[in-house]
């Protein structure tokens, strides 16, 4: 017996009501509900759906769906990563390592020419602050604005449009050559601390600016069914 259209769709409402908010996740979980429901009325065809549907579910036991839901979110994060280091090794190459080099040297000067090396962790720090603040902004609007279109939500997409939450500890990761200004006495840690600012600056761009507007192309290579939604 095949499960019918309508009973697809309370598996998807039953997803929902266990707190998968993902249509990525609904639907690989409804696919694997629907493939253990069909295979318990074989076994036992005198069930209701009801029935079949709550002794599939019993299977995953009482944590429900979180595990599958955990494991969804590490495997798209691993993805959401990979995704950003693709973009990153580019900027190591023509025509854009020429851009990278000119950040590089902006900074690298920054630390020859100002003595007090906290005024340059000040400007990097709360400029980047400041320009993530207003495009988490933005991309909040767009997530809003998606959400509203399509009403569903991906996995892959709340990463992308809550810039990978680098937000958060943004600030945070400009105390890491702070704690070695106490040290910069050679050309060789100027330009390890330089090197450091240049990828983190390029990382936050492509975070931020970069994989957000390709949100497209990302969702319908990583989800063929986005396509039909």
């Amino acid at each position: 017996m095949k499960l019918t259209l309508t009973q697809i769709q309370q598996l998807y409402t039953f997803t929902r009501q266990h707190y998968v908010e993902y249509y990525d996740v609904q639907t690989e979980l409804v696919d694997h509900l629907a493939n253990d429901i069909e295979q318990i009325w074989i076994e036992q065809p005198n069930l209701s759906f009801e029935e079949a549907k709550n002794t599939s579910f019993k299977k995953f036991g009482v944590f429900g769906f979180m595990d599958v839901v955990e494991a969804r979110q590490n495997a798209l994060f691993k993805k959401y990563w990979k995704l950003v280091l693709e973009i990153l090794i580019d900027y190591f190459k023509i025509p854009q390592i020429v851009s990278t080099l000119s950040l590089f040297i902006a900074i690298y000067l920054s630390f020859l020419v100002v003595q007090n090396h906290t005024w340059i962790y000040m400007v990097l720090g709360f400029g980047v602050c400041a320009i993530l603040i207003i495009r988490l902004f933005q991309l909040q609007k767009l997530k809003k604005r998606r959400l509203k279109e399509t009403n569903k939500k991906w996995l892959l997409e709340e990463s992308i449009l809550t810039a990978g939450n680098i937000g958060a500890f943004g600030y945070l990761i400009f105390q890491i050559p702070l704690r070695f200004d106490a040290y910069i006495e050679s050309t060789l840690l100027i330009i390890a601390i330089s090197l450091f600012f240049t990828c983190y600056l390029i990382i936050t761009y492509i975070i931020a600016f970069v994989l957000p507007s390709q949100i497209e192309e990302i969702l319908i290579k990583q989800y063929p069914e986005y396509k039909l939604v």
